[in-house]
């Protein structure tokens, strides 16, 4: 029997095989080059004839008989043409998702430069957020603020960040990362100086509000970092902007310490807090666009694409020549084309053309519906319903830890002061006497336990790493209620009471560093800007009311007020064991 071979020469047997199988049609000589589309099929329809051959009969002739043929041996069948399967070989190798070229941008000056942005947005934010719990109770006296009002003042710049997280979130899903967090820098700045220069307790209080509006938006910072940098570093880097939040509340601590000698330590404090945000303009041309809004959003392969490339170029690395595809489309070239279908006339069927797909072609994936769907696309599908509705739980509750340990910290050690160290059967009448101060003396212990902050960065980076997501999350969230609930115990020295705050805010840190690693993490793209500015909101809206469960709940019934903190952290750290999902090393365009 022969064997067909097929070349590039028309001549060749494998090419007379595909004219002999249709008389009618006029023999065409073929180019000397073929299109590997091309190859492919004529070499099918070749080893088909051959087949047909050595059965010893016509292909219409086999399937019409009642005996099957021995098929032909592999041997026989004629070989695939030279250098087709490198060129389709280097055709997948060539082409690249964005997670790939992610990792082969690794680590580098593009992302120093990016984490002094957003890093020195991270300071701001914690200045900021520390400064809506502290800087009330420097303004009661100087305002002659009840206790009612000062937690309202407290809760003004928190329910504006609630209302900011929605209207920030949005901005950055449908203008973009950097545009967001943009305007977040020029809002903050331009409102934080109005309210330091607030002539009454009115303007002051809607002034806040507006402050608050910007800062619930700082949650975007996390999004752009984490949409630059591969799998294995986001961890790290979430552990850097913790470090740099837990500078901006350690700062404030310093700053309130070092003004309050002055007599209007308040407003200085909020100057101080507005300057921060100011800086931020100078290093604006630092932050770049998410790559992947402009993919997955936009559609836009030809931008992302230039982000990727200018990425690289800092780095010192070189992204391949290939196009920019999606992780569908990557699933796609791995599978393969769908097998060929022949008819009763044995005709070979030529496969339609793949539209080609060029850096500019716009996207029509899963992103486009789900944006139109708006906030209904972190309810789809079933898994992303019940992570919603359990990390907006947990969002609600870390806002009373968090902000309740930072209104504790300073409640609990003027408690102290008023009462001498006295158990008044729990409750507090210190704010009955007189409006009394702390002292700069007295910020010292502040100091220290928003020192142990530091460590925290330590506990989220192991934990997360070693135990995973979920598991780090619920033991943190237990650990912070012991902390809270150890401070029931009375009388006490108080440098136990100096402790058990300081790990009752070294583990609510934590619990906050792995919410925010956490919720960018297990959202797909489309979804990512809205989870955030929603959990941000709740969050937020959470701290709003927190003011009078750790003020004006405090100086009733100091007892209440801690088992509070303690039972809802307790409560949350096992309710999270239920997430479905773990995104310990999980791509985020998975």
């Amino acid at each position: 029997m022969d064997t067909h071979r097929l070349s590039d020469d028309p001549s060749a047997d494998g090419s007379s095989h595909v004219h002999n199988r249709h008389p009618q049609s006029p023999s065409v000589s073929a180019p000397p080059a073929l299109a590997p589309s091309t190859r492919i099929l004529d070499w099918v329809m070749a080893a088909e004839q051959a087949e047909v051959d050595g059965r010893g009969g016509s292909y219409r002739n086999q399937r019409t008989s009642s005996t099957e043929k021995d098929p032909l041996p592999m041997d026989e069948y004629p070989p695939a043409p030279e250098g087709l399967a490198t060129e389709e070989n280097n055709r997948l190798d060539e082409d690249f998702t964005i997670t790939e070229a992610l990792d082969i941008i690794g680590i580098g000056p593009f992302h120093y430069r990016l984490l002094v942005v957003v890093g020195l947005i991270s300071i701001a934010g914690g200045l900021g957020s520390t400064g809506f719990a502290l800087f009330p109770p420097l303004a009661r006296c100087h305002l002659n603020l009840s206790s009612v009002a000062e937690a309202i003042l407290t809760s003004s710049g928190f329910l504006g960040a609630a209302c900011g997280g929605v209207g920030m979130g949005y901005l950055a899903t449908r203008f973009g990362r950097r545009t967001e967090l943009l305007i977040l820098i020029v809002w903050t700045s331009y409102f934080g100086f109005l309210s330091a220069v607030s002539p009454d307790y009115y303007w002051l209080l809607f002034m806040r509000f507006l402050v608050g509006f910007g800062h619930g938006g700082t949650g975007q910072r996390l999004s752009i970092l984490f949409e630059y940098m591969p799998a294995q570093y986001r961890t790290l880097g979430a552990g850097v902007l913790t470090f740099c939040w837990n500078c901006g509340n350690f700062l404030e601590a310093v700053f309130i310490k070092v003004l309050i000698p002055t007599g209007s330590a308040w407003r200085y404090i909020l100057v101080s807090d507005a300057a921060v945000f100011f800086i931020c303009i100078f290093f604006q041309s630092w932050l770049p666009e998410s790559p992947l809004f402009l993919f997955n959003i936009v559609g836009d392969r030809r931008k992302a694409r230039q982000k990727l490339e200018y990425a690289a170029k800092l780095n010192g690395k070189t992204l391949p020549a290939g196009r920019l595809i999606s992780a569908e489309e990557r699933q796609e070239m791995i599978r393969g084309p769908p097998p060929y279908e022949s008819d009763d006339s044995l005709s070979v069927e030529k496969p339609k053309t793949e539209e080609k797909v060029n850096e500019q072609t716009p996207l029509s994936p899963p992103s486009a519906s789900a944006r139109e769907r708006g906030i209904m696309s972190l309810f789809r599908p079933a898994a992303l319903f019940r992570t919603t509705i359990l990390l907006a739980f947990a969002w609600l509750m870390l806002s009373i830890a968090v902000v309740g340990c930072a209104i504790l910290t300073e409640e609990v050690l003027q408690e102290r002061q008023s009462l001498k160290g006295k158990c008044t059967n729990h409750f507090s009448v210190y704010h009955k006497k007189s409006c009394e101060e702390l002292s700069a003396k007295d910020y010292t212990p502040i100091m220290v336990i928003f020192a142990s902050e530091f460590p925290a960065l330590f506990v989220t980076y192991f934990s997360a790493n070693i135990l995973g997501r979920k598991v780090a999350l619920a033991l943190a969230f237990v650990l912070s209620g012991v902390f809270f609930a150890l401070l029931l115990i009375c009388p006490i020295a108080e440098a136990w009471t100096t402790f058990f705050l300081a790990g009752s805010r070294m583990m609510v840190t934590t619990c906050f560093s792995l919410m925010i690693i956490y919720t960018p993490e297990v959202y797909p793209t489309y979804a990512r800007g809205m989870a955030v500015g929603l959990s941000r909101a709740v969050y937020r809206v959470g701290s709003a009311g927190v003011p009078f469960l750790s003020q004006v709940l405090l100086r009733e019934s100091s007892y209440a007020s801690k088992s509070v903190h303690a039972g809802a952290c307790i409560i949350t750290g096992f309710m999270l064991l239920l997430l479905p999902i773990e995104t310990r090393n999980r791509d985020l365009d998975d």
